[in-house]
């Protein structure tokens, strides 16, 4: 029963586990071994430890073959228990960076900018302003900004109360909507007013900017507790039409 319980513990938390008991354990008996060497238990205990990590200062040398068999035992067994702790924690730091580039990573922020959909329009608002930034997108596959360090990632649909609480909607300070790219215009404006309404339900006083590209829905936007609404068609129209020649 009690092997099954140790078989589960995590690896990390087994392997740091197995170190002490074969420090604990290796100091004192080489003190009982050897005690005119190792004077005290302290002396056996910090033997040991740098015995299994293989750095052997010197300062303390067992002499008989009794403790010498005991050195070689520690340093092949403490010497593989080492080696796979730093492989495992290795492999934890990559898994963690990994878990970050691919936006799986629940993140850690306060008074940041929260920036939903990626587009030309996002990458040119991230590119102009030099703070925390979080990118929620559900099309990429892995971070589009992953080289700027004040910009995070996180994959997901913007509507889920569970996506914005790993892009911690509730400590930002601001969420600004672009409209989704890959839907049409109406399917695009509903998933703007969802995500105002979810965004606004977490944090009441987080301030809101939207882009429409229609005008159907402008009035559920404000409704839903949109502070500011960009409408597309109509800010590209008067572009075009400011633009354009008359005879």
């Amino acid at each position: 029963m009690m092997f099954q319980h140790i078989s589960r513990m995590p690896k990390l938390v087994f392997l740091i586990t197995a170190v002490c008991l074969l420090i604990f354990s290796g100091g004192i008996l080489a003190f009982i071994i050897e005690p005119d060497t190792f004077r005290t238990i302290g002396d056996g205990w910090w033997w040991a430890l740098v015995t299994i990590s293989t750095l052997g200062y010197g300062d303390l040398v067992p002499v008989s073959a009794e403790g010498r068999i005991l050195a070689a035992t520690l340093l092949f067994i403490g010497a593989g228990l080492i080696s796979s702790y730093f492989f495992i924690f290795t492999a934890y730091l990559l898994r963690s960076q990994q878990s970050v580039r691919e936006g799986a990573a629940a993140l850690s922020k306060s008074e940041h900018i929260i920036v939903v959909g990626w587009n030309a329009r996002a990458y040119y608002l991230l590119s102009q302003i030099n703070e925390d930034a979080i990118i929620i997108d559900h099309t990429l596959s892995t971070h589009p900004m992953y080289d700027q360090k004040q910009v995070d990632f996180i994959k997901g649909t913007a509507y889920q109360s569970s996506v914005l609480h790993k892009a911690c909607v509730e400590t930002a300070k601001e969420i600004i909507i672009t409209a989704d790219q890959h839907l049409n215009e109406e399917a695009a404006d509903t998933h703007t007013v969802l995500t105002i309404l979810t965004a606004k339900q977490m944090n009441p006083f987080i301030y809101c900017v939207a882009e429409l590209i229609s005008t159907e829905l402008k009035e559920q936007a404000i409704s839903a507790g949109a502070d500011s609404i960009v409408q597309t068609k109509r800010v590209i129209g008067e572009a075009l039409l400011s633009r354009h020649r008359t005879n």
